[in-house]
């Protein structure tokens, strides 16, 4: 027998502990593998990681990312546009303020010029007639004035059915809907605008989903580009280079913007 020495080995190893009432012991199971997270930003890491599994694996998969392509391919891009410009356009009023209470006066101004012109040539801002004559959209959320005072991110969560969020924003969110004209709006219509902003957000990021299905983590790697996007809307872009991280997450931050 090819293998017979093994056999005889095991035998003369085994009969020694036979005569002393011990029989060779083998090993079933290796003990368990403790995973620890060490991530200061996110300390609810374990619960979020199974969020994130929720939100990708199976709701994004299944439904967020399906419609998403079908928006993209079947409904023309000016009406895309339109209807974008038309809901981004009811949140320049609150960008003012925004800007306002941070100091930015330019973009005060700049927001309040946007929402005036939109409104009346734009016809209720499905036409962004401001951006044509160089005044760009740069929006700011009470988060980011918070932010300007020294408020830290808090902890990072990834909330089932929305996403990626910090507890700055969940502690102030809710105050940009007191300005008009976002005061204004029923509840059905605030669920719809924040439904059409997250489609237009999901669409731009379709040509970087190969980013997130190639990545080794593609949970570390979407809170990485998610908290490197909050720094770059509260330093206006211009983040700190000992804030930047490699490219790939560049790009990807650069397509939620």
């Amino acid at each position: 027998m090819k293998y017979k020495w093994i056999l005889l080995l095991v035998v003369a190893v085994s009969i020694p502990l036979y005569a002393k009432g011990e029989a060779p012991q083998v090993v079933t199971s290796l003990p368990a593998v403790e995973i620890k997270y060490n991530d200061h930003r996110d300390p609810f890491e374990a619960i979020n990681r199974t969020m994130w599994d929720f939100n990708y694996l199976f709701l994004d998969r299944y439904f967020v990312r399906p419609v998403a392509h079908g928006y993209k391919d079947y409904v023309p891009n000016p009406v895309r546009t339109g209807v974008n410009n038309f809901v981004y356009n009811l949140e320049e009023p609150s960008s003012m303020i925004n800007n306002t209470l941070q100091g930015k006066w330019g973009w005060a101004a700049n927001a309040g010029g946007r929402f005036t012109i939109n409104t009346t040539v734009g016809l209720l801002g499905l036409v962004d007639v401001a951006d044509m004559m160089g005044m760009r959209r740069k929006q700011d959320d009470f988060n980011e004035v918070l932010a300007y005072y020294g408020a830290p991110n808090g902890p990072y969560f990834m909330a089932p059915f929305y996403g990626p969020i910090v507890t700055r924003e969940i502690a102030s969110d809710w105050v940009d809907g007191l300005y008009f004209p976002l005061s204004e709006l029923t509840m059905w219509q605030s669920v719809l605008k924040w439904g059409l902003k997250g489609l237009d957000a999901r669409t731009k990021a379709i040509d970087q989903e190969r980013l997130l299905d190639n990545a080794l983590d593609p949970y570390a790697f979407a809170k990485n580009a998610y908290l490197q996007h909050m720094d770059y809307k509260v330093f206006d872009g211009d983040v700190p280079s000992t804030q930047v991280d490699d490219d790939l997450l560049d790009e990807y931050m650069d397509e939620l913007d």
